[in-house]
């Protein structure tokens, strides 16, 4: 992250205080978006899934077309600081408990 996106960034969302008040030169940021499931997308899905007899298979051999639709203009990325991400919004746990589900999905 260059100097500008820091200066950008450098107030938390949660507690509106700078991101260094707690002491620790770190901080996290994060992405959200909100989407919306298409039921006709996942019927179509889900109707190929049962003439096949293998979900996989009708992943594999299903147009790939969009399963959602985007609920927002755009994304909107927030800066939390590490007191917040801890006691407020538990991001460290959230983070934490998806990156072990990553790392088991690689050894698979």
């Amino acid at each position: 992250m260059k100097e500008q996106e820091l200066r950008e960034r450098a107030t938390c969302g949660v507690c509106r205080k700078r991101i260094g008040h707690t002491g620790l030169p770190m901080f996290w940021t994060l992405k959200i978006e909100r989407h919306g499931l298409k039921a006709d997308a996942m019927r179509r899905q889900d109707g190929l899934a049962a003439i096949l007899g293998n979900s996989v298979l009708a992943s594999v051999m299903g147009p790939h077309e969009e399963m959602t639709t985007p609920l927002m203009d755009k994304p909107v990325t927030v800066t939390v600081c590490e007191s917040c991400a801890v006691e407020r919004v538990c991001i460290a746990q959230i983070a934490e408990e998806h990156g072990k589900n990553d790392d088991e999905d690689e050894e698979i």
